[in-house]
């Protein structure tokens, strides 16, 4: 009797944990209610700005996007500003903490990586159109919270697995596996303090650690959608 009793409430336990079956479908539609994609897809620029925190460091920065897929992200630190600009095409980093003060060319890579950060909808929105397949890869529990894990693997051969809160169905948890010079580079990037700006959740803390060291954390202060951009923007940065 003592085995059964114990057999049944491990049963009970795991059936009060398990989430409820849905479907990549329904998962994705959740999703996309929770973050405002139909208010997403009417938004064509995007400006955030805030701090990076390295350490005891934080520098400024500022991350602006204009559709169709183009980027730019700057920030400033002692007089001395790094920028990386991407027009849709062709990508360009200026880099004077290295003593480079001229522009360069990006990388193969790092357009790639460029080009999956310009994608304003999000890379889940119409993926098949796009190339990449997705699949649900069941439930996970992440430091207390059930999640939903989905799989995208882009044409590239690169994945990026994403855990999704079961209430919330807001992104927790973004694990990346890039190939970077023909090596697979894995970060895991902590999306958190949501807030919504004209309909949209937008995550205000981003953490991005490598083999569970914190290396990064970006903090938003401000969003604004919408407004005038200017293409020369997202051109190869002047020095």
């Amino acid at each position: 009797m003592k085995k059964s009793a114990a057999f049944l409430t491990v049963l009970f336990l795991v059936i009060g944990n398990a989430l409820p079956a849905q479907s990549l479908e329904d998962i994705l539609k959740e999703h996309f209610a929770a973050i405002g994609q139909d208010s997403i897809l009417k938004t064509n620029t995007q400006k955030m700005t805030g701090k990076m925190i390295q350490g005891s460091i934080e520098i400024p920065f500022i991350q602006m996007a204009k559709r169709p897929g183009k980027i730019r992200v700057e920030g400033t630190f002692q007089d001395l500003t790094f920028v990386q600009t991407f027009n849709g095409t062709e990508g360009w980093s200026l880099n004077p903490f290295t003593g480079v003060t001229d522009p360069q060319p990006m990388s193969e890579d790092d357009v790639k990586a460029m080009r999956y950060q310009a994608d304003m909808d999000g890379m889940l929105w119409n993926w098949k159109e796009k190339g990449h397949i997705v699949t649900y890869e069941g439930s996970e529990d992440m430091q207390g919270t059930p999640c939903y894990k989905i799989k995208l693997e882009t044409k590239e051969g690169d994945t990026f697995t994403y855990y999704l809160d079961s209430d919330s169905y807001t992104i927790l948890r973004t694990n990346t596996k890039m190939k970077v010079m023909g090596n697979e580079m894995e970060t895991d990037t902590y999306t958190s303090n949501y807030m919504m700006v004209n309909g949209i959740a937008i995550p205000g803390k981003i953490e991005t650690k490598v083999k569970d060291q914190l290396m990064a954390t970006l903090v938003v202060d401000k969003v604004e959608l919408n407004i005038d951009l200017d293409d020369a923007l997202f051109e190869k940065p002047s020095k």
